[in-house]
């Protein structure tokens, strides 16, 4: 008996051992949205893409709004030992930060991030890629989010950094819509280079193998784009324009791409049941353009509608204008020079440093915030001028280095120059020197001496340490908005940075005063409004109702998206944002 036992148990040993070892392929999919402590991510919903790569083969976890220790959950399951590891596919949608060398995935508690609290609220990116690194083929790693801004303390930035994808990992980031179709081309088996090039808003991170294909074509699933679904729902509930219809929408895709939208239609339904306002500015706008897509479009949206009637006999009448052409908008190209200074990637840490080297060297480049505003690219044109370089306000890797050489020179080897400067400055008492010295000596060999002094002359306190003014100018610079340089000139209206306040005030209302005239010259409609607060919605950029009425939600979102896409900051209609607007319609 013992005997066939133990033949029995090295037959199955040696059958089980003659079977071929087979890949596991991994995936995590993770969709982060509604943070407690920063603006909500608007994007698709992650279940049809998770489904979606169930079918494909993948063994798959799928999370949403999840906090630090969630997301190290799910992550972990990318560390269970796997003899002969599949193919390894990771999508992150929420908020990143990130500083020079290191950028972190968050959980939806994270909340006044620093440099020492990043890897408890959330997950640094460099531990996923070497989580996923050893997958064959290979891995892949993509990364939604939006331009909006992340709280963090001083070191950090909002959004994904510099990225070193391991070999064999491919990094792709895009807004959360984009990462989903670009998740789609992957699953019909295409390569990482097609995947990207589905949307405009994907890049690839450099170094990624563009020829990799995660998902072989005989392991692709029958269904097609995992949005399609959600899309199609829209289409439906959109064309009824009914309150039924959008609940049925909401029942199927909560979270959908179109949910806030369909929210604020049910809202404005619900409270105003007749729809024959909506209904005659459809078949206004219809008959202004006078085309055939344009009447269309209004028996799309109201096949029963008042002038439905009006709008088929329009369309049986041959003389009808064909749609105009669609004139791809000529965008206004990007400063000399300003690539090459975005491909340095300075974080804000390193931008203080060069606006305090600027100053050392008596170029004023404005308060040492990280920020590059007007004051620092005059700052760094005047140095470019005064060194004969070439003058664009954007710097090179070369300038960089010998501003630093600059500023080294100034100190010396023995603080020689320290003491030569401080005899012609602060020694005289006068608070001009003693700020002159301050200035290029900040640390210098008499900044204390300096500091005391300044103060007796002045009378006002000069910290060593940064206190509540400059905490408060942090955040208006932050903010960058004319009532937060106002709360801080009420707070400190003759704080250290008083002047540059006043200052950007000064400009801004200028500069918005400007874009206000502009906007009233562009004279826009209800219907033009309607489409540009559609545009921004589309663009996560939450403008409130779109109903054609420019309200304080509108103007923030304005800004939003002007601020998101470098364009001037004014929460006004200009034809720069016109042209942006456009751009983004046809690049979709």
């Amino acid at each position: 008996m013992r005997l066939a036992l133990a033949l029995t148990a090295s037959l199955i040993a040696a059958l089980t051992a003659a079977l071929p070892a087979v890949a596991e392929k991994r995936a995590v999919v993770i969709g982060n949205s509604d943070y407690r402590h920063a603006p909500d991510l608007a994007g698709a919903d992650m279940r049809p893409l998770a489904e979606g790569l169930g079918a494909a083969g993948f063994r798959t976890g799928d999370g949403t709004d999840l906090d630090a220790a969630g997301l190290r959950t799910y992550l972990g399951t990318l560390t269970n030992a796997d003899p002969q590891p599949g193919a390894r596919i990771v999508v992150l949608n929420g908020r990143f930060l990130h500083d020079s060398g290191e950028t972190w995935f968050l959980g939806t508690e994270a909340q006044e991030t620093g440099l020492l609290s990043a890897g408890l609220q959330g997950v640094p990116l460099s531990l996923v890629m070497r989580l996923i690194s050893d997958g064959q083929p290979g891995a892949v790693l993509m990364l939604g989010t939006d331009g909006q801004q992340m709280p963090a303390q001083a070191g950090l930035d909002s959004g994904v950094g510099r990225l070193v994808p391991p070999q064999g990992v491919a990094v792709i980031t895009g807004t959360p819509e984009a990462i989903a179709r670009g998740a789609a081309e992957l699953m019909r088996g295409m390569s990482v280079t097609r995947a990207v090039a589905v949307d405009p808003a994907l890049r690839l991170v450099a170094g990624s193998p563009g020829d990799l294909v995660a998902v072989p074509r005989n392991t692709t699933p029958a269904t097609d784009d995992p949005l399609r679904d959600d899309r199609d729902a829209w289409a439906a509930a959109a064309a009824a324009d009914s309150v039924s219809a959008y609940d049925r929408y909401l029942e199927r895709h909560p979270r959908g791409i179109y949910s806030a939208a369909a929210r604020e239609r049910l809202a404005r339904l619900k409270a105003s049941p007749d729809t024959s306002d909506s209904d005659r500015e459809a078949w206004a706008a219809a008959a202004a353009a006078d085309t055939v897509p344009a009447y269309m479009g209004y028996l799309g949206r109201f096949p029963s509608g008042q002038y439905a009637a009006a709008a088929r006999a329009r369309l049986e009448d041959g003389r009808i204008s064909p749609a105009p052409p669609q004139i791809r908008p000529q965008l206004p190209p990007a400063p000399p020079g300003s690539e090459v200074e975005r491909d340095m990637a300075l974080n804000s840490t390193e931008r203080a440093m060069l606006q305090r080297e600027l100053s050392r060297l008596g170029y004023g480049a404005g308060a040492a915030d990280g920020v590059f505003g007007q004051r620092t690219r005059a700052a760094i044109a005047a140095w470019q001028r005064a060194n004969k370089q070439p003058v664009t306000g954007f710097l090179t890797p070369a300038q960089r280095r010998i501003i630093g050489q600059q500023v080294a020179h100034l100190d010396g080897d023995n603080g020689s120059r320290d003491r030569a400067y401080w005899q012609e400055t602060g020694a005289r008492g006068d608070a001009r020197g003693l700020r002159a010295y301050l200035r290029r000596y900040p640390n210098g060999l008499q900044a204390k001496t300096a500091r005391r002094m300044l103060d007796e002359v002045t009378g006002s306190v000069t910290p060593d340490l940064p206190q509540g003014d400059q905490a408060t100018w942090r955040w208006a610079r932050q903010q960058g908005s004319a009532a937060a340089y106002e709360t801080y000139l009420e707070r400190y209206p003759r704080g250290q940075y008083a002047g540059d306040a006043r200052d950007h005030l000064q400009t801004m209302r200028a500069t918005t005063e400007a874009a206000r005239r502009e906007e009233a010259n562009l004279r826009l409609d209800t219907t033009t409004r309607r489409l540009v607060e559609e545009r921004l919605r589309i663009a996560g950029m939450r403008p409130g109702a779109v109903d054609g009425e420019f309200s304080d939600q509108t103007r923030a979102a304005l800004r939003r998206y002007q601020g998101a896409r470098n364009l001037r900051v004014t929460g006004f209609v200009t034809q720069e944002t016109v042209s942006s607007l456009l751009a983004d319609v046809l690049l979709r």
